[in-house]
């Protein structure tokens, strides 16, 4: 016995209703996820940028030790203690690091945003140890002891979120 061909063809893949549904979907995702990658792209650059300067501070005070006094980021790498990047003005993490000053009871070692969309703070490290930011919409080198101190627990902060409880002062 013969089968009759069926006058329908069986189809194979998709219908065009079918694509633009789901890459519709896809663009509604990436629209939302998108803000939150870049935002979470800027945090990892500025804690990239904590460590380093928190790193800069030991090492100056290793160079301190030896010589008397701080050191420019040049001599720091001269004398073995830094990565040529930081010295010779390239861009690490997307900033800029800087020593506009080192004396033998102070320094500044200054980490500046390369664009306005590399970060939301800019940050420096003093001789204490101390490593302050400035959240600015320009990116803008911060002087010596200028800034707002990062929480003494160490740990960076999010924009927009509450500072760290001060002890009172004695």
């Amino acid at each position: 016995m013969k089968r009759k061909k069926s006058s329908r063809h069986v189809q194979a893949g998709f219908s065009l209703i079918e694509l633009l549904i789901v890459v519709a979907i896809i663009g509604i995702l990436a629209a939302v996820a998108a803000p939150r990658l870049l935002n979470y792209l800027k945090l990892g650059r500025e804690t990239a940028t904590i460590n380093s300067l928190r790193t800069i501070h030991q090492n100056e005070a290793t160079f301190s030790a030896t010589r008397a006094r701080f050191g420019t980021l040049k001599e720091l790498q001269e004398f073995g203690l830094l990565d040529p990047n930081y010295a010779n003005g390239a861009g690490v993490s997307g900033f800029v690091y800087n020593s506009p000053e080192a004396t033998a009871d102070k320094y500044c070692v200054q980490a500046t945003r390369q664009t306005e969309t590399t970060a939301n703070r800019d940050f420096n490290v003093i001789e204490d140890g101390t490593i302050r930011y400035v959240e600015a919409k320009s990116p803008a080198p911060i002087p010596h002891g200028e800034g707002t101190p990062l929480s003494d627990t160490g740990g960076t902060t999010t924009p927009g979120a509450a500072p760290a409880a001060q002890p009172p002062k004695s």
